[in-house]
């Protein structure tokens, strides 16, 4: 029985506003306020009778009086507990894990031989690495999932939290691994697949280029529908400079730097991301990449919070609230009808 009293005891609960204890200073004032008047302002009615000669006298007046006292501070305790805002530790870490889990995000990284084109430093491809990992120390709490793709897609890294595996796995990033080319839709379709059946309330694909796609069994487009109908947002960017690029390339003579053209599908990466409620995005160099990553990141907080907001955490208070207002009845109804005063 002890056990069970103990369970709800009011120390196993977490407070949300704790400065609503300062307000607990009233408590002392209310008691010394009460005792100063109780022995400065006593009216006693002296009245014959022998009675109570020779033994103390009892007075449930004076009882009920002292009681009704201790009834308002029990009134005003539980009132400022309910202010404090009790939460459940057991509930409260349950919210917080929905709250963490909010959003799954897939990167899918073209690494077709153009992305070692020199227009970003010190490559397209080290700078999109670079700025990547700095949007995954961003987030924590997210788990986040690599895609690479040339004329064919792979998983590197399936979605996972742990992001110290993340940053070794974008060490291993490499162009020429598979076949030559640019098969956007082969990208997003394994990205696609890897959040199909997440239970996220954000599901989230960037999809990084810098061409056209030239390779793969999967329209681009046909992808797209398919991340729609799985509640997957796509962000799109296309790299690269306007005009030409600079890019190393191997000869008899040695390395040599060659200029080519920057071809970039726009509309179709607008396409995408318009069908799956997302945004694309032009970076010409390195901050303007940075920029991108940086928007993605603020935009995805704002959606996932706007989710969380319907996710409230249970309150603890109502019990403590209702038990303060049946106080102040009970005070209110015993200062009213016993202890009324004539005057």
């Amino acid at each position: 029985m002890w056990s069970k009293l103990t369970d709800i005891s009011i120390f196993e609960f977490e407070f949300v506003h704790k400065e609503a204890f300062w307000l607990f200073l009233i408590i002392p004032i209310l008691i010394i306020w009460y005792l100063y008047k109780e022995t400065h302002n006593d009216k006693e009615v002296n009245i014959s009778d022998l009675n109570n000669f020779g033994k103390d006298g009892f007075s449930w007046i004076r009882f009920l009086k002292y009681l009704n006292f201790f009834v308002v501070l029990f009134a005003i305790s539980s009132i400022i507990l309910a202010l404090a805002k009790p939460q459940s530790p057991k509930d409260v870490e349950e919210y917080k894990k929905k709250s963490i889990e909010g959003i799954d995000v897939v990167l899918a990284i073209d690494v077709s031989g153009s992305m070692l084109a020199e227009d970003f430093k010190p490559t397209r491809l080290e700078s999109a690495k670079e700025t990547a990992l700095n949007f995954i120390d961003q987030r924590p709490n997210d788990r986040i999932g690599l895609i690479v793709y040339e004329g064919e897609a792979y998983t590197q890294a399936p979605l996972t939290t742990d992001h110290q595996l993340l940053h070794d796995l974008f060490e291993q990033i490499e162009s020429g691994k598979v076949q030559p080319g640019t098969a956007i839709g082969e990208g997003l379709i394994t990205a696609i697949n890897r959040l199909r059946d997440s239970d996220a309330k954000s599901k989230v694909v960037i999809l990084l280029t810098d061409g056209v796609n030239n390779s793969g069994d999967i329209d681009p487009l046909t992808a797209a529908q398919i991340a729609k109908e799985f509640g997957i947002r796509v962000y799109t960017i296309g790299v690269g400079k306007n005009g030409m690029a600079p890019i190393s390339v191997q000869t008899i003579f040695g390395k040599q730097t060659q200029y080519m053209e920057v071809e970039i599908d726009e509309e179709l990466l607008n396409q995408i991301a318009s069908l799956t409620d997302g945004k694309y995005y032009r970076a010409r160099n390195e901050k303007e990449l940075n920029y991108i990553y940086d928007e993605i990141d603020k935009l995805e907080k704002s959606k996932v919070k706007v989710l969380e907001f319907k996710i409230d955490p249970p309150e603890k208070y109502y019990g403590l609230l209702f038990l303060g207002i049946l106080l102040f009845l009970i005070y209110y109804l015993i200062q009213n009808t016993v202890l009324k005063s004539i005057h």
